[in-house]
């Protein structure tokens, strides 16, 4: 077996052993799957040894799994109920929409997520005190959530007191400082909506958008503009490098860009999409750089990997981790499927429309029943809403990045800058707001076997394509233009 299969093989094998293991099932039922696989591959004409090592590493998955949620529950059934505790704040904190701040505070007894007045202001760093009672996760879809951040209790409204500032981590206090200053620069050079808008889609925050605004992001199927995806990664990595390159050579170009972008995800929280996004144009840059062959799907598992190593929850109740991966998936293997059934695989491709058209109908499909079943917020509108903001999306980031770049270097140029990016937030804004009025609401209830099915049936139409067309997989675009990166 060729080294990459190899390396998909096993760490897919790994992989499956955690999902397995967090559907809530005992460990000493991993053995089932495991030797299912074991005589899959030696049925399918692999050695004894790959065969045994892959069933021996989704028994590895669901051991880690196993641990580290022990570990978890167990800081959990330690927690007393009320008291005072001591910690630090290991987040820039934010401030909802009901006015009230929130933050992480590691403590001794584990991490608490603080909600609190507005006031005092609370920054990253800050070692306090915090008095009153502790709520543990509860057993439904919030309970889920803090699990997945390792939350072992919440704290509403205690009694607080500041002990010294300037803690954590000196790189990231300096991060969420430059952030605040970018943030106070789009407040000055654009008008407010405008400015709380294109912070949201840079930084991917959206606690300073108004109610109503937040409203017809959800209605329109927009919400992904303030998600740190694979595009916002392309446009950082393209301007950055292009930056950079003039200056220092290729490979010192290269690393120096992927030590910002990687300051850059941790300035935005450490988001799934961004890591996974962050990973792959790396492992795609590191080949290019080194003569290596790019496999896609090597790297999409590396950035799982990357990320089920940090956080073993996240595959199943991370519904972002979930949309993020599909979106890479049906972009590598779906979209050339769909560019064949409705016969644009052989069109002119007039300003990266048809490109822009194939990449967001393939994450829809791929992407329609998670957004049913835990949003139920899907609009059969969503797709034309994505196309009409997409076409824009890389000018407008780009842009934004010139401005927030500007405005902390040079000042007058970023005026200018600024002159450019309104009318492109103004357009994106107008189109929220009229699909959000134009949205159709398409939310029916899915089983787990109508879900199961839907997705079979995309796996056939795959199937049938690289069968009816083995070349295909070679001539076509496997990886899109916001997840294929190259340094030449």
């Amino acid at each position: 077996m060729p080294r990459h299969l190899a390396f998909f093989l096993i760490v897919l094998a790994f992989l499956s052993g955690i999902v397995y293991a967090s559907l809530g099932l005992q460990l000493l039922y991993s053995l089932v799957p495991a030797a299912f696989l074991f005589g899959a591959l030696l049925t399918l004409g692999e050695s004894w040894q790959i065969s045994f090592l892959a069933a021996l590493l989704l028994l590895a998955g669901s051991f880690y799994y196993f641990w580290d949620d022990g570990q978890y529950r167990a800081l959990v059934s330690r927690l007393p109920q009320e008291g005072q505790f001591s910690g630090i704040i290991i987040n820039d904190p934010r401030q909802g929409q009901d006015g009230l701040q929130s933050f992480y505070l590691q403590t001794d007894v584990g991490k608490l997520i603080v909600s609190t007045a507005p006031t005092p202001k609370f920054s990253y760093g800050d070692a306090l005190t915090a008095a009153g009672k502790i709520q543990t996760p509860q057993p439904d879809s919030y309970g889920r959530y803090l699990a997945k951040e390792k939350v072992v209790g919440q704290m509403a409204s205690p009694q607080i007191a500041l002990i010294s500032s300037g803690g954590g981590n000196k790189i990231l206090a300096l991060l969420f400082r430059l952030k605040q200053k970018i943030k106070l620069s789009f407040d000055r050079l654009l008008p407010p909506d405008k400015a709380a808008f294109l912070f949201g889609v840079m930084m991917g925050v959206n606690e300073n958008f108004s109610k109503q605004f937040s409203q017809n992001l959800q209605q329109s199927g927009l919400r992904f503009l303030t998600a740190i995806d694979g595009l916002h990664m392309t446009i950082m990595v393209f301007i950055i490098y292009g930056l950079l390159v003039y200056f220092l050579p290729r490979r010192q170009a290269f690393l120096l860009t992927f030590i910002i972008i990687a300051l850059f995800v941790a300035l935005t929280g450490f988001t799934v999409s961004g890591i996974r996004a962050s990973v792959m144009a790396f492992a795609a840059g590191l080949s290019t750089q080194f003569g290596w062959k790019y496999e896609p799907r090597n790297a999409l598992c590396l950035a799982a990997l990357v990320l089920i190593l940090q956080n073993s929850k996240i595959p199943v109740f991370d519904v972002g981790f979930q949309l993020s991966f599909l979106a890479v998936l049906s972009i590598i293997y779906f979209k050339p499927v769909l560019a064949c059934l409705l016969r644009l695989d052989g069109e002119r491709d007039f300003f990266g429309l048809k490109t822009c058209l194939l990449i967001t109908l393939s994450v829809q499909l791929a992407t329609a029943p998670v957004l049913i079943t835990q949003f139920q917020n899907f609009s059969l509108t969503a797709f034309v809403a994505s196309v009409a903001v997409v076409v824009v999306l890389p000018y407008l980031l780009g842009t934004g990045l010139l401005l927030a770049i500007f405005s902390l270097i040079f000042y007058p140029l970023a005026q200018a800058v600024s002159f450019a990016v309104s009318p492109l937030i103004a357009y994106v804004i107008f189109i929220i707001n009229l699909f959000a009025k134009w949205a159709a609401p398409f939310n029916p209830k899915f089983s787990p076997i109508a879900i199961a099915v839907y997705y079979l049936i995309l796996i056939a139409l795959m199937f049938w394509f690289y069968r009816k067309k083995p070349s295909s997989a070679a001539t076509s675009e496997l990886v899109s233009k916001t997840e294929n990166y190259k340094f030449g």
